[in-house]
Order: C-alpha cells, then structure tokens, then sequence
C-alpha cells in the first residue's frame, strides 16, 4: 500500500561527500548473467537476463533509490548495467545526474595492471564519470601497501587521484571485509571519504570479535569523526540470514517486527541509540529481482515512524537480554577480549569467528547461518598444507579470495591454550567449549 501510493525511500547526506544518497542501495552482485568472466559481450546475455536488470533499475528508481553500486568483480554485471544505463538515459527515464553510480576494483599488483582493469570498468559501464569509486576488497595489509606503499610497482592509490583530477571519479572510498584494526588503518590515512564494511545488530562478519569492543563499532565511530560516508554490506545475509531467519530468532522479534525489518531500523536509527551518536547512512539490497526491493524501501519509510522506531529499541533490548540470559553478562561483555583471528593462529583458525558463531547459535538459533560460515572455513582447511608456510597456503588457496573469506576450521585434535594466552582467564574453559560445539553442530566431521 505505501508504494502504491507513491512515497519515496527516503535520502541523507552521505558523508563529506556532500551526496544526498538514498537509504536503500541497488546492489548488482546478484542480477547479472553470470559471474567470473564467462560472459564478455551481450551475445551471450540472455534478453530475459537483461531486461529483469532493467526492471529492477526501474524499480529501485521508480522507489526512490539513486545509488546504484556493482563491480568489476561482479561477473558481467557492468556489461549488462552499462548497456541497461544507456537505455534509461536515451528514455529519458532517469538523467545521469539524478544517479549516483558506484563501482569497486580490486587490487592489482601494479599501478599499471590497476588502470587497465579501471579502464574496463569505465568501458563496460558506458560512463564518463563515477560518482563512487571503492577500492575492492580491502582486507589484508599487503592491500595497504598496494596502495601507498609499492614502490616501483606504483602506488594504486596514485591512479585513481589522477582520474579524480580528471573528473573522472567524484569521491573515493574503500569496501572491505577485514580485520577491525586493518580497517582502522585505511580510515585514519584520511585518504578517504566513504567505506563500504560489515556492521550489523548480530556482528560485523568477518571483523567479528575484533578491534576493543569485538568487532566494527570502534570503525563506525571514526567515520562519524571524520565525516565519512558510512554503507553497510550484505545487511540481510552475512548479517545473520535475516530473509530466512530461525525459529528462535524470528520469535524474539515478534510480535513488534520481522528480522529483516529491525535489521534494517536497527542500522539507520543507529545515530539514535549509539552512545557516540554515530550515523549508517546506506545498506544494501542486492537485487536479483524488482521485488526484492520492497521490503528494504518499506522498512526506509518507516523510518522517521515513532512507533516503528520505539518497536526497534524494544527488539534490540529483547534479543540483549537473551543473550544475556543465556550466555551470562560477564561473558556477552568480554567474550571477545585477547581472542586471536585467523591472522594470528598457527594453522590459521578463525578463533574470533567460530566464538562469535557459538554466541549467536546459543542466543538465537542461529544454525544455519554459522553452518554457512563454517562451511567456507573447512574448503579453506581442505587445502591447506602443512608443509607450506601460512603466506604461502594463502598464495595457494587465493589471497584474494582468502581476504573475503579467510580462516580455517578447527581441528579437533590441536590444543588451542597456547593461543588464549591472552584472553580472561575465566573465558578460556568457554571458548574452549565453544569451539568443541562449533564444530559439532557446523562441521561436516562433526555431524558424521
């Protein structure tokens, strides 16, 4: 009823940007053709393919949204969105300056390899300018040095100030899904303007259990301090599978509002409950279809409704005290404190992570969620070799897909203690324990 009556989602500002985004970002990561790069030109595009691109592109401008965000790591969703793109605009469906258009590079070994992949992007998005340009995947430290520290291979970050000179690209920023300190690292060069990272009611994915409050409050906080543009990834999945959430979970919300309703309230009333007053001003809705849209644009309009705001802050006290009653204050206040991530484990265990999924899966039945993040872990594990370094294991297995998803699965017979050194010592017996679950309720070992 509220989009048929026409209301709009509503916008901020994004940020020392200056841009007036809306509340809702179309993602392209999930309507193109295909991903990888099977697909290198139209032939090979599908017309139904193309033409649900350009629906949903109608849609989300039809709703309000004016930030539309791919990558040229998204398969062929450039090919398609460019082509989709100049059809809009010889419509005169929308004008190019009533959109604000994202995309994301990763990282090259060399400044020259970085402009030729930038180029591509330019090419197939059929655009003389960005107005959003991320830096892809920020997640390891030899990132950072490709950016500003690479010597003769040139700094990536050199390339893109040139495009900036050249009008080519608006605002720069960077998406990770890191480490809390290595993000910290980026927002304090003040070489940016916006990040694209995980944050979420349930954790901060793959910073989970990191920074000094156990995850990427601290990062929100610095971006509010230097007025950066603050856009959350992947709000209704890797922040708890919230379109298809527990039993549990689900009951705990209501009857005041569904998951993916108060995950989204929860994110944009953050300057509300904050202590610090720290704003979101984006989240994600990664569209395979026009109608995924709906629900996001519905919770943006609701927004600025006092009751939905204090139904809100009743859920997030609700599923709190959960946690709390079943975990203990003690231990939901310090679960965190000393755990190492999987950059600072021998056999590189992603202790941070399967702790945190121990919380969740006790707390709010969050099973087949942390199924679906152990499970990447074990691949991981699956070709890891003993006899190769930890650099070099990552080199094997893929830095940059290690960097997205890093981290082994636990081995049931390995004694962690040495690595808890630094944890309360009242934790280490629970975290111990947490592990032994985590991986008989996820792990393929575990369940045989």
């Amino acid at each position: 009823e509220m989009l048929a009556k026409g209301l709009q989602c509503p916008k901020t500002r994004f940020g020392k940007t200056g841009l007036m985004i809306s509340r809702v970002t179309c993602g392209g990561m999930r309507f193109q053709q295909a991903w990888g790069p099977a697909i290198q030109s139209m032939d090979q595009v599908s017309p139904e393919c193309q033409e649900n691109v350009v629906k949903t592109l109608k849609e989300a401008i039809k709703f309000g949204i004016n930030h539309i965000e791919t990558a040229r790591g998204y398969g062929c969703s450039e090919l398609q969105l460019g082509v989709a793109f100049k059809q809009l605009f010889d419509e005169g469906f929308v004008k190019r300056e009533d959109l604000i258009i994202q995309t994301k590079v990763n990282p090259s070994a060399t400044a020259k390899e970085f402009r030729e992949t930038l180029e591509k992007s330019f090419s197939l998005l059929q655009l003389d300018y960005v107005d959003l340009f991320s830096f892809h995947g920020m997640n390891l430290d030899s990132h950072y040095d490709m950016l500003f520290n690479n010597g003769e291979n040139g700094n990536l970050y050199d390339v893109i100030e040139e495009y900036v000179a050249a009008g080519k690209i608006r605002h720069v920023g960077f998406s990770t899904h890191g480490q809390a300190e290595l993000i910290k690292k980026f927002i304090i060069t003040n070489k940016f303007e916006y990040v694209n990272l995980h944050y979420h009611f349930f954790g901060s994915y793959t910073a989970s259990g990191g920074g000094p409050f156990g995850g990427n409050i601290e990062n929100i906080r610095l971006c509010q301090e230097r007025d950066m543009g603050v856009f959350i990834i992947s709000p209704y999945d890797k922040g708890g599978r919230l379109y298809a959430p527990s039993r549990k979970l689900r009951n705990l919300c209501l009857p005041d509002l569904e998951p993916m309703l108060f995950g989204s309230l929860w994110l944009w009333m953050h300057e509300i409950h904050d202590e610090m007053k720290a704003p979101i001003h984006t989240i994600v809705c990664g569209s395979a279809r026009p109608s995924d849209m709906d629900e996001p644009v519905i919770a943006a309009m609701l927004l600025e409704n006092e009751t939905f705001r204090a139904k809100t802050l009743t859920v997030a006290d609700r599923l709190t005290n959960a946690m709390k009653e079943t975990l203990g204050t003690s231990w939901v206040d310090s679960w965190h404190v000393g755990l190492p991530n999987c950059y600072e484990t021998k056999q590189a265990t992603n202790i941070t992570l399967f702790v945190w999924a121990y919380n969740l899966i006790k707390s709010f039945g969050m099973v087949d969620f942390a199924m679906e993040r152990y499970s990447m872990c074990e691949a991981n594990k699956s070709k890891w070799d003993e006899n190769l370094s930890y650099w070099e294991n990552v080199g094997k297995i893929g830095s940059i897909g290690w960097g997205y998803v890093p981290g082994n699965a636990i081995d049931p017979g390995h004694d962690y203690s040495n690595e808890l050194k630094k944890c309360p010592p009242e934790n280490v017996p629970v975290i111990v324990e947490a592990l032994e679950f985590v991986h008989k309720t996820c792990g393929k070992e575990g369940k045989q």
